[in-house]
């Protein structure tokens, strides 16, 4: 009973990620079927929600100044959430030493989170495009001209890139963090091929004014809970892999496993929506994209609780047996050639759970902190 039970949870857990992997993989080299028009300019409001970034808001305004676009079709509105330092003096001091560069202030006082604010920077913005960034992350120069053509096509209502983490080799955290990246991306691009991913990520996120009416608030993922509202007015929202931003990642354990619950509780409230729309018939999404996603983020979790369980057992009462044996072999096989690798899935899967755990008590992240 018990090696039968280990069985069916591994051939689950492990044939869920296979299958979908292996289906993604035939969507990678198609088409977009997007009309892309090079040299696509279009007025847009840059928008930068600040919480305590003195150290940050300076050279993220320098890099949005040296950034490839006219300089008369782009606002920036910085937005501080009750900083307690000095992010407001700084943005004004930027304002005064470069005036040539549209840059309005807003505050907001109490602090209310990430979306309250940038849905307060909505209600002053002005242009057909709004672009969210987080004011840790850095922009190459040619992001937006390389991500405006793809807004061009009227089925396309959002456009995201993908994280280069800066300090990938500070630490196994990091390096560990970079297998999670390369696979994710991978599904993201996958994901957009066939229609949309709703994955998107905080440091570069475009969105057409037209096809959402405010920013998420409800998940506390105002990125990628706004994608799904555009693919829900009937758009789609795609990652381009060559709309790179530069962000570093949590060197040590404790921050990153903070930073990896907020984001997967929010997330898989994001999927709770998704399936309570999937039963409603209303989601917008590819049941294709929508359905494995679902189980990867709410049922698989759990299956892997399962599978640590009776693998566990088996070693304990069972452990002269084959099984036994090929389970102790296996792992040290795995921590040989994929070390990184087969961390991080054991780290994603035990934040997976307790984040599951943490959605189901109710809590709720609203603020974002370092």
């Amino acid at each position: 009973m018990l090696q039968a039970v280990f069985l069916f949870s591994f051939f689950i857990f492990v044939g869920t990620y296979l299958a979908y992997f292996f289906y993604l993989k035939r969507s990678v080299g198609k088409p977009w079927n997007i009309e892309v028009a090079e040299g696509f300019e279009p007025e847009i409001s840059i928008l930068i929600p600040a919480h305590n970034e003195e150290a940050n808001i300076e050279p993220k305004l320098e890099n949005m100044r040296n950034v490839c676009y006219p300089l008369e079709k782009m606002e920036i509105i910085v937005v501080d959430d009750a900083s307690e330092d000095n992010t407001v003096s700084n943005v004004e001091r930027f304002r005064f030493r470069y005036s040539d560069l549209n840059v309005k202030l807003l505050r907001q006082n109490p602090r209310a989170g990430k979306a309250a604010a940038l849905n307060k920077a909505l209600r002053s913005s002005t242009k057909p495009i709004v672009i969210v960034s987080d004011a840790d992350t850095r922009w190459p120069s040619d992001i937006l001209k390389k991500a405006m053509p793809y807004l061009a096509d009227a089925h396309v209502g959002a456009v995201t890139g993908r994280g280069v983490n800066v300090n990938a080799g500070a630490s196994w955290v990091t390096a560990a963090e970079e297998s999670y990246l390369q696979l994710a991306n991978f599904v993201r691009f996958a994901e957009s091929k066939i229609h949309s991913t709703i994955r998107f990520e905080g440091g570069f996120c475009a969105y057409k004014r037209s096809a959402f009416d405010v920013f998420d608030s409800e998940t506390g993922s105002d990125d990628s809970g706004t994608a799904l509202k555009v693919v829900l007015s009937g758009y789609r929202s795609i990652m381009v892999p060559e709309l790179v931003f530069y962000t570093s990642f949590p060197p040590t354990l404790s921050a990153k496993l903070k930073t990896k619950v907020r984001r997967a509780t929010q997330l898989i409230g994001l999927w709770v929506k998704c399936l309570k729309l999937l039963f409603r018939r209303n989601l917008s999404l590819p049941k294709r994209i929508a359905i494995p996603e679902i189980f990867l983020f709410l049922i698989n979790p759990l299956v892997f609780l399962i599978l640590i369980a009776s693998s566990i057992a088996l070693m304990v009462f069972q452990p002269l047996s084959p099984l036994s044996f090929l389970i102790i072999l296996s792992v040290f096989g795995l921590l040989i050639v994929w070390r990184h690798a087969f961390i991080e899935l054991l780290i994603d899967n035990i934040v997976l759970l307790g984040s599951l755990a943490t959605f189901l008590l109710g809590r709720r992240y609203v603020h974002w902190g370092r």
